[in-house]
């Protein structure tokens, strides 16, 4: 079957392979938000310090899913393609976050790094760039929309928590990254999807 244009694999591998990587970080963003919650209930003392390295340990797994599974070769046309370009900003947004939040003891100012890059990344998914028929781009769409619309409310009440200090938002956003994760867990690529050359963008309509 065909390969895409900006990778050697074929459409069966790529969409095996995305799969893998929807599952690996929907399981990382579970752990994270199960951390959360416990450390917002004060149920572990230590897990309040764990999420945060889980979270740097997500972003550097999904760049790691990313690239070497690609050839080198395959490797300076990655960025020009918009899907793979969003899914690189996400990795290294969810990393960055990582690191603020293991700092933010230090610098209080980071705090809002972490809720920042759970929005970005939920925008990101809003208009996410699909890749394959028609019928696929339009289920993967709305999959995405989903997506981003629930990361968008885990990030607006983590920011909420840190502005107000309200106690239900320290409780609904590890809620929200869960639903969240539950969707990454069960997201899998549709009949169709990395076939032929269309790409699209999840702002159109199908």
């Amino acid at each position: 079957m065909k390969q895409h244009s900006f990778t050697s694999h074929t459409p069966e591998e790529m969409r095996r392979l995305s799969n893998l990587g929807h599952i690996v970080e929907g399981a990382l963003f579970a752990i994270v938000g199960l951390l959360a919650l416990l450390s917002k209930l004060d149920a572990f003392t230590w897990a309040s310090s764990a999420w945060p390295l889980l979270v740097l340990v997500s972003g550097i797994l999904l760049l790691l899913l990313l690239y070497p599974r690609h050839t080198f070769s395959d490797r300076p046309l990655i960025w020009r393609d918009a899907q793979q370009r969003e899914h690189t900003i996400i990795a290294f947004a969810i990393a960055i976050a990582g690191v603020a939040e293991l700092l933010r003891s230090a610098l209080p100012a980071l705090s809002y790094v972490w809720p920042a890059a759970i929005i970005l990344t939920g925008g990101l998914f809003l208009f996410h760039a699909q890749h394959g028929t028609s019928e696929a781009a339009a289920k993967a769409v709305w999959q995405h929309r989903a997506l981003g619309t629930t990361l968008i409310v885990a990030g607006l009440l983590n920011l909420f928590e840190i502005a107000t200090g309200v106690r239900f938002a320290a409780i609904l956003w590890p809620i929200a990254l869960l639903i969240a994760a539950v969707q990454l867990l069960l997201y899998r690529e549709p009949a169709g999807a990395y076939e032929g050359e269309m790409d699209h963008q999840s702002h159109r309509r199908h």
